[in-house]
């Protein structure tokens, strides 16, 4: 038994009890593993996030009310931008190739409502003036292969499908939402071009101009 201690003086504290190594060393052993969790599984997500969306995604946009602000001529003499794109099928689509006929570059997506209404109006239109060698390119911009050729299959397009999946094409040509078609001259040269969904009227009226 201790002896008390002198009037006036405290007792000395007691010695500090000896940690639960065990207790640590099993906490330590709980964060590292959330740590190796949390660095294997968030990229692994993004990743797979990653393939499934495209980088970039335009917005669908259907006509204004007023039809000059839809349809916008050009100057006379406008060369139209370059466009060489991997093709939908292999190969390269290249607009230069295609000097010497009128052509219609749509840019349109698989998940765009009006680009899927319009799909028909552009079918007709290849078929009906093809004695006009009449060549309409598709520019599939912010989709993927995959969601495009049973669309493609399913719609009958004939025409080639140049793929733009992070929509680069589309931004140096001007093109702020989808669908966005242009109209080019035999002689590569800018006529107009549409932002929004194309009707019958519109689109018969854009390719008098080229035909």
């Amino acid at each position: 038994m201790a002896a008390p201690a002198p009037p006036g003086q405290f007792p000395p504290p007691p010695p500090p009890s000896p940690r639960p190594r065990g207790r640590v060393r099993s906490g330590r052993l709980v964060i590292l593993v959330v740590l190796v969790v949390v660095a294997v599984v968030l990229p692994a997500g993004a990743a797979l996030l990653d393939r499934r969306q495209p980088a970039t995604r335009l917005e669908p946009l259907t006509p204004p009310s007023s039809a000059p602000l839809a349809a916008r001529s050009y100057p006379p003499g406008t060369p139209a931008p370059a466009l060489r794109l991997p093709g939908l099928d292999g190969g390269q689509v290249d607009l230069a190739a295609l000097r010497g006929r009128p052509v219609v570059v749509n840019f349109w997506a698989t998940w765009c409502d009006p680009c899927v209404r319009e799909f028909p109006l552009l079918r007709q239109a290849a078929a009906t003036h093809r004695p006009d060698r009449l060549a309409v390119v598709g520019v599939l911009s912010g989709d993927t292969p995959a969601a495009a050729r049973p669309f493609v299959r399913r719609n009958g397009a004939s025409w080639p499908i140049a793929l733009d999946p992070n929509t680069t094409t589309a931004t140096a040509w001007g093109a702020i939402g989808l669908p966005h078609t242009w109209f080019i001259r035999a002689d590569g040269t800018l006529a107009s071009h549409q932002l929004g969904e194309l009707t019958q009227a519109s689109l018969d009226r854009q390719l008098a101009e080229i035909l």
